[in-house]
């Protein structure tokens, strides 16, 4: 527990050793983020008469760094290490710093260049300890281990065990320092620490083989057994009228696919909450509360964070309740109702994130109790499932809405496998995917039955194509200066990695070789904007390219489309597809994730044959084929909006999702629902 700080009135003339020594009070005191952010005004008040002092600078620093601050932090460090090039102490923060920024290769450098390899032990054993700092593992492992061949000294083992212990390597660390454990001083802290690496090996040992153990990490056996508690849990079956309370988790309320759907899917509850009307005969049960549970929507200071709570005015305005998790206290597990005994010593070592949701997210669901806690997305899967069997939530859905993690590397965790294989033999435990793909790619990659994986369609609603002033505006301009189009290719998606919209611009310069008179339209935003402003200049595309930006009013630039186009390397159930045939716009889409169960290949749509390298001259066919076939053929049209407003719709996403509802009563439900291949094609 942080002492409390001193309550003297900050004298700001104090003598710079007393200042010194309220800001380490301070920084010791600030482990948390929020107490950090409470803290640091103070501490600039009291650091602001030493500006230049080296050790107030570092204090400042370790502070804003443990406030969340992130903006020029690299380069405060870099200024500070420059005036003290010699303090390893600085060095360390200052690596440090590069790696959370992902300036791997720099901070690399940076130790090299501070502390280059060397014969001398006790360099090595710093160089050591700073690779480990920079999470340079297996360098800093090899050295560690050449360390203790060579040298005698017992703190070397000590320190090494004590890091190993750290990143949840038990069973490695338990093996430095049992040869040296009779031999360390009684009460020293080596000594404490080999006890207790003792007899945490021993109790894991009641779960795992020696074998197992050895190279795994403790925090992720422990997440997993924890979860393993509750495989034989009961769970009491509903009443086929009952009403249902829920609970839609989520990372946040961003402009992405998913928190759309979700965001619908929370809209369309409500409203059958508090309707008055008889609910339809294909109904399973009555939502009775629908709440959203959001990971963050807010920055530290409490603004709306950008980007991420572009759906919170829709939810507020709904009165959808909207709980913030990274607001809500920590609790820890001593202070919840945990059965005593391995379950309680399990969630004494769990992984980051689902430490998170067991101290956050499970007493709020205690607290206030529902009967599905649905959760969207494998992050939110990571750190709520633990937290809603913790709650005793009947029914817990893990919602998939794209490919998997294996395959999409950038967002792997080592807790996946082992969350979603123990997740699969706990009662009422659900896998739902938004596409067939998805879900075969899933079972493939988990080894669990594909017939435990249920399809929830997206819910798209009829689009409004009527637009906002500033929308007509662009649209009026544009269209004057491309006053000769014949024909508008457009594109609905963010401006991120994923979607590959400089793989877009490029179509459209291609494009353009062919057919001169086309123009281009692009409804989105992201962090790539620039770079696509640039390479559209580049390539002579900006005359013919209007990127719109965010908008709220897609309706209304799909009604100006004679096709729309979506070269995404990763997706789900592709939002947009769906959407512009519901305005009956024909699409073109890569083979990602489930696009190709959106629409029907050679009527609505044309499906490109390669997901990771697609071959423009092919996109350019397609796009031309679907253009020529669609701009007078309204049957073609007519009977696109029907097929995506009879699979897509949200009385279809509605029916399903409460279906799933019911609580399984078998950790091997066995409901299957996969959509048959005719239907498909439909």
């Amino acid at each position: 527990m942080s002492p409390p700080l001193s309550t003297e009135p900050v004298d700001t003339r104090s003598d710079l050793q007393q200042v010194q020594a309220q800001l380490e009070e301070i920084v010791t005191a600030s482990g948390r983020v929020q107490a950090a952010q409470e803290n640091l005004l103070r501490a600039k008040v009291l650091a602001g008469n030493f500006p230049d002092d080296s050790k107030v600078r570092f204090l400042l620093l370790r502070l804003q760094e443990s406030a969340g601050l992130n903006e020029g932090m690299a380069d405060q460090w870099a200024a500070l290490l420059q005036d003290c090039p010699d303090d390893l102490k600085i060095v360390r923060y200052c690596a440090m710093r590069l790696v959370k920024e992902r300036r791997l290769e720099e901070a690399m450098s940076l130790v090299d260049h501070h502390l280059p390899e060397s014969n001398d032990t006790e360099r090595m054993f710093a160089r050591a300890k700073l690779l480990s700092d920079i999470r340079a593992h297996e360098q800093s492992d090899a050295l560690f281990r050449r360390l203790i061949w060579q040298s005698t000294d017992r703190n070397m083992r000590a320190e090494f065990a004590k890091r190993l212990r750290k990143r949840g390597l038990l069973a490695d660390a338990f093996e430095v320092i049992a040869p040296v454990a009779k031999h360390l001083a009684p009460g020293s802290k080596a000594a404490e620490l080999a006890q207790g690496l003792a007899r945490d090996y021993a109790f894991y040992q009641r779960f795992e083989s020696e074998d197992a153990l050895a190279g795994k990490d403790v925090r992720i056996l422990s997440m997993k057994h924890a979860i393993l508690h509750f495989r034989d849990r009961k769970i009491a079956e509903h009443a086929p009228d009952k009403s249902v309370s829920v609970a839609l988790v989520t990372g946040s309320l961003g402009p992405g696919g998913a928190e759309r759907q979700l965001t619908r899917l929370a809209g369309e509850l409500t409203r059958m909450a508090e309707s008055s009307d008889q609910q339809p005969t294909d109904i399973f049960m009555r939502p009775r509360k629908v709440e959203v549970l959001v990971k963050q929507h807010t920055e530290p200071t409490g603004t709306p964070k950008k980007q991420d709570n572009f759906f919170l005015p829709v939810l507020v305005k709904a009165q959808i309740p909207v709980t913030e998790i990274n607001r809500l206290p920590a609790v820890s597990v001593a202070h919840q109702t945990v059965p005593e005994g391995n379950l309680a010593r399990l969630l004494e070592h769990l992984p980051p994130p689902v430490h998170y949701g067991v101290t956050r997210l499970a007493p709020v669901l205690r607290a206030n109790p529902f009967d599905v806690v649905s959760l969207w997305q494998d992050g939110t899967c990571l750190f709520g499932a633990l937290a809603a069997l913790l709650a005793g939530a009947p029914t817990i859905h893990l919602v998939f809405r794209g490919l998997p993690p294996n395959i999409r590397k950038d967002r792997f965790r080592a807790e996946y496998p082992e969350l979603y294989q123990a997740l699969a033999q706990v009662p009422g435990v659900v896998f739902v995917s938004n596409s067939r793909k998805a879900a075969e790619a899933y079972s493939d990659w988990l080894d669990i039955p594909i017939m435990r994986f249920h399809i929830l369609y997206n819910g798209v609603p009829d689009l409004a194509t009527d637009a906002s002033v500033a929308d007509k505006e662009k649209w009026k301009a544009f269209h004057a200066s491309t006053d000769d189009a014949t024909e508008t290719i457009g594109g609905v998606f963010r401006l991120e990695p994923d979607k590959r919209p400089q793989l877009w611009i490029k179509l459209a310069a291609l494009y353009l070789k062919e057919r001169p008179q086309a123009r281009f339209v692009i409804v989105g935003d992201g962090r790539l904007r620039e770079n696509i402003e640039a390479l559209a200049h580049e390539l002579n595309v900006t005359d013919r390219l209007l990127l719109v930006g965010l908008s709220n009013h897609v309706g209304y630039w799909y009604s100006q489309m004679d096709a729309s186009v979506l070269l995404s390397r990763y997706e789900g159930l592709p939002n947009v597809l769906i959407e512009a045939q519901l305005l009956g716009v024909p699409v073109i889409s890569t083979p990602a994730g489930g696009a190709g169960e959106c629409f029907v290949e050679n009527e609505t749509g044309h499906l490109l044959s390669d997901v990771d390298h697609p071959d423009l001259h092919e996109a350019c066919e397609k796009v031309t084929s679907m253009v020529d076939k669609g701009c007078s053929n309204e049957d073609l049209k007519v009977h696109s909006r029907r097929r995506a407003q009879t699979l897509f719709s949200l009385e279809a996403m509605i029916t399903k999702f409460l279906s799933l509802c019911l609580p399984a009563v078998s950790g091997n439900d066995d409901r299957i629902d996969l959509a048959p291949v005719g239907l498909l094609q439909a």
